[in-house]
């Protein structure tokens, strides 16, 4: 057995013997064989070359084989030893016992019982390599899962015994604060029994629950969990313990609220102007606004979807490989598969809706770009009255009509680019400025060729770093949500228009530039 990567000290004073044993350590075992002629050069050269394994004599002139590994097992005691002498002494074996010494070898030394002896230790050191490697992995693995998603365990009457960094963030309490409790210290009131009853029943049936959860933080505060909870089971098929993976769905729960209310209200408002003939189409309206959110939506679900999927089906082609003889490797892939079908399932909803709300490429049609920036500014707003457009606050109910800058353009197309521009100025304003003190002005231009669309917000400005690649994928300055894949999908919008979206820093913060043609590529090509 030839080992490419271990090495061998062997010391030995007879010249002879080391010559023949060398040679063969040499030619049939190791690439790199260190030789020493007594215990003193030993151990100097065990210091520089630090060797696997060690093949020592007894009996040798100016310091022996039991005080040379008396002190190399001082400077690392799990390096193997083994000893070389004429015939068994029961106080040398003793004392060989006491340091650490992990076998003998007996003169005449036969060729076939060194290497089978030496090959038990090479393969003993190269499963630990192994193993070491495979435990560094599933460390990495667990810091990445610990990095993306809210874990926690508890034992089988609920008590939590882990929690990570971002579910101590997500609730508000501290590790210290956490275990030892039970996991109800963060249940909501608003939960009925029969709710958690059925966690705990499809717990108890040893199967994976998925589901929604409203928690509640440490200050009061309500938030909403996206959950898959699953049972742990020992080699007697008994649950030990319970792990739990969330994602904080809050914000998306709120966006749907505020779509509801905002649904709502423009229902009532065009109820009340219109006659009932005009129901139908106010229906259709309705449908068409989810659609437009829609795009929003899953873009901000699918940044960091893409991102837990592709590092978990590494994850599982690394337990895939793992021995079969580690116990958790079962678990670990059952685990895995099950994680794996929630995030498809996620995956597949989103692509519903992206389907959904998604619009033909076709030609592009005559269309009062002002218009569709209040559109824009509307499945944007939250509570933002630092927003002007063209010199005037902005509200929710301004004439979609008063200003006419007409370019051909694909509408639900140009409100996404406008959708991205606003959140992100809105983000960055969030970030840096007190809510009294935040400005967002857009203004609109006819600028010859182009429609020019103009936003200017007082935010702090883009990292001037980021700047020459911020319209490159994966470049962002957000300090959480999101990859920076947003402003790449803009630009991407605007060639496809064959307009352009230019971005600077001013005094106060950044301006980003929307150049529509007049006459667009759409236009032309078709």
């Amino acid at each position: 057995m030839v080992s490419n990567d271990i090495s061998i000290l062997f010391v030995e004073d007879d010249k002879e013997v080391r010559a023949q044993i060398s040679d063969f350590l040499t030619s049939n075992m190791f690439k790199d064989v260190y030789v020493a002629n007594n215990g003193k050069d030993g151990l100097l050269k065990y210091n520089i070359h630090k060797p696997d394994i060690v093949l020592s004599d007894l009996n040798m002139p100016i310091m022996d084989g039991l005080e040379m590994s008396r002190a190399i097992k001082a400077l690392d005691e799990n390096t193997p030893i083994l000893l070389i002498t004429s015939n068994f002494e029961k106080n040398v074996t003793e004392a060989a016992v006491d340091i650490g010494i992990e076998g003998c070898l007996f003169k005449p030394l036969s060729l076939n019982r060194v290497e089978k002896i030496l090959t038990k230790y090479i393969e003993k050191i190269m499963f630990q390599r192994e193993f070491k490697n495979k435990q560094k992995l599933l460390e990495q693995y667990k810091s990445i899962i610990d990095i993306s998603s809210s874990v926690t365990k508890t034992d089988i009457n609920g008590i939590i015994t882990y929690v990570n960094n971002p579910f101590c963030d997500m609730s508000g309490y501290s590790k210290d604060e956490l275990l030892g409790k039970n996991h109800t210290i963060i249940s909501h009131p608003d939960n009925s029994k029969e709710f958690y009853e059925e966690i705990y029943s499809t717990l108890r049936d040893k199967k994976i629950w998925r589901g929604h959860i409203k928690n509640r933080r440490k200050n009061g505060d309500s938030y909403y969990e996206s959950s898959v909870i699953a049972p742990i089971l020992d080699e007697n098929d008994e649950i030990v313990e319970c792990i739990s993976l969330k994602q904080d769905i809050t914000e998306l729960y709120a966006k749907k609220e505020l779509l509801k209310k905002r649904v709502k209200e423009e229902i009532e408002k065009n109820i009340q102007l219109k006659q009932e003939r005009e129901k139908e189409r106010l229906l259709e309206e309705r449908f068409s606004i989810i659609g437009k959110m829609a795009a929003g939506i899953t873009h901000e679900i699918n940044t960091p979807l893409t991102y837990i999927k592709g590092n978990l089906e590494l994850m599982m082609h690394d337990i895939k490989d793992l021995d079969d003889e580690i116990k958790q490797k079962n678990y670990l892939q059952e685990d895995s598969k099950v994680i794996l079908e929630g995030v498809n399932r996620i995956s597949s909803i989103v692509e519903s809706m992206r389907e959904m709300a998604s619009q033909a490429k076709g030609m592009a049609q005559e269309s009062n770009v002002y218009s569709s920036l209040i559109t824009a500014l509307i499945l944007s707003y939250t509570k933002a009255s630092y927003i002007s457009v063209q010199n005037s606050p902005f509200k929710i109910s301004m004439d979609k009509n008063r200003y006419s800058f007409i370019a051909p353009i694909q509408k639900q197309r140009i409100e996404q680019v406008f959708i991205i521009i606003i959140n992100n100025a809105l983000d960055a304003l969030k970030l840096n400025q007190p809510f009294d003190a935040r400005e967002l002005n857009i203004s609109l231009r006819d600028d010859d060729e182009y429609v020019v669309v103009s936003f200017k917000d007082n935010g702090g400005g883009i990292d001037e770093g980021i700047m020459p690649h911020i319209f490159n994928p994966f470049q962002s300055t957000k300090v959480e949500g999101g990859i920076g894949i947003g402003l790449n999908v803009a630009k991407r919008i605007m060639q496809d228009h064959g307009g352009e979206i230019l971005a600077r820093n001013y005094e106060k913060g950044a301006i980003f530039e929307v150049y529509i043609p007049k006459r667009s590529k759409l236009q032309d090509d078709s």
